[in-house]
């Protein structure tokens, strides 16, 4: 292939990469479309520079070219995850259902970013030197530093969460011993949102098919209760928390400072003095549980009981809140499952997995 068309090639690639690193705010066949021409496209690369690898042994003689190919290693080795990873969010491949799929196609995506960074830098100082070339390095460093922070980011606050929830809670069953209730906290139920409420994991939602609201702790129960049997119920404040998330965490701190949960009920009305056992399912609030939570835990009912944590966080686990949860209940405390936000559509197998555990030693 002529240098000029290696050139455009080069240049489409590179359109095609940046434009697929928005897959979150496209059209899912666009997404897809645009991962399988990049695909054909590097493998049009590989072909056009098919010299370099017939002379591999001669191009290995000095510590740059190797530092070369175990860039290229290891950019070829994030392309493969990305396209694994995104075949079986596609549905194209049979992989493992319980693998969260989406974490490892955001991972490989920021990889890759870097690594083909790293590879124009190399490239680059064939065509461009001086301070074009030093502005340039700056400003792909820049770009790679904010994809690197900010597509996690954008991934948990801007991308809306739709489910089909009668599909995430099948799967394997883990039925434990005695009478069972799973209780969970979460903002649906306890907030008055508007219609228009961005389903985002960031502010503990999502959506169903039908267009209604889901809570990310009440999701986790729907999923628990399937694997573990028993009955379930939900903690409802008298009081409903403001729909926007920022004066939501502003209101749990006050609430925390004060040490004054708000009142609360349990719906449906359930007595917990007769279960054998309480998985408690909440999202972590300011480092421990919201106060409404404390307060169920403080119950006389579940004294003796034996009490499985399962919390909701965005980076912070369980925080304090199982030391927390320990000096507030007389129930015996499990360790916990922590589940981060973004991967709550996939955690049906770990929370399986989890309760089987909890089994085993009982």
């Amino acid at each position: 292939m002529a240098t000029r068309g290696k050139k455009l090639l080069d240049l489409a690639l590179l359109l095609l990469f940046f434009a697929g690193l928005l897959g979150m705010f496209l059209p899912r066949w666009l997404h897809e479309g645009l991962g399988v021409l990049l695909l054909a496209g590097l493998l049009l690369h590989l072909v056009a520079n098919e010299a370099y690898f017939r002379t591999l042994r001669k191009n290995l003689r000095g510590a740059s070219q190797r530092v070369n190919l175990a860039n290229i290693v290891l950019l070829a080795g994030s392309v493969l995850a990305l396209a694994l990873s995104g075949a079986a969010l596609a549905g194209w491949l049979p992989l493992g259902a319980g693998a969260n799929w989406r974490a490892w196609h955001l991972g490989a995506s920021v990889a890759a970013l870097v690594l083909l960074f790293l590879h124009l830098l190399r490239h680059g100082r064939r065509y461009i030197r001086g301070r074009r070339f030093a502005f340039l390095a700056g400003a792909g460093f820049l770009l790679a530093a904010v994809s690197f922070f900010g597509l996690p980011y954008l991934d948990r606050w801007y991308h809306t969460v739709v489910v089909d929830p009668a599909a995430l809670v099948e799967g394997e069953k883990a039925a434990l011993p005695g009478r069972v209730l799973t209780v969970y906290f979460s903002r649906v139920g306890n907030t008055n949102f508007p219609e228009d409420a961005d389903a985002v994991s960031g502010a503990s939602l999502m959506r169903d098919e039908a267009g209604e609201l889901i809570g990310n702790a009440q999701m986790i129960a729907a999923m628990a209760q399937s694997v573990a049997g028993g009955d379930q119920a939900a903690i409802l404040t008298a009081v409903k928390y403001p729909a926007n998330y920022g004066e939501t965490t502003r209101q749990a701190k006050k609430e925390l400072e004060r040490g004054t949960p708000p009142s609360w009920r349990v719906f449906p009305r359930v007595n917990p003095a007769t279960y054998d056992i309480v998985i408690l399912v909440y999202p972590l609030w300011w480092g421990t549980m919201p106060p409404a939570v404390a307060a169920f835990a403080a119950e006389e009912a579940l004294t003796g009981k034996t009490i499985i944590p399962i919390v909701t966080h965005g980076g912070g686990g369980a925080g304090d809140s199982i030391a927390d949860l320990r000096q507030q209940t007389k129930a015996r405390v499990e360790e916990p499952l922590t589940v981060y936000s973004s991967d709550i559509p996939v955690a049906r197998q770990a929370i399986a997995d989890y309760l089987k555990k909890i089994r085993e030693k009982m």
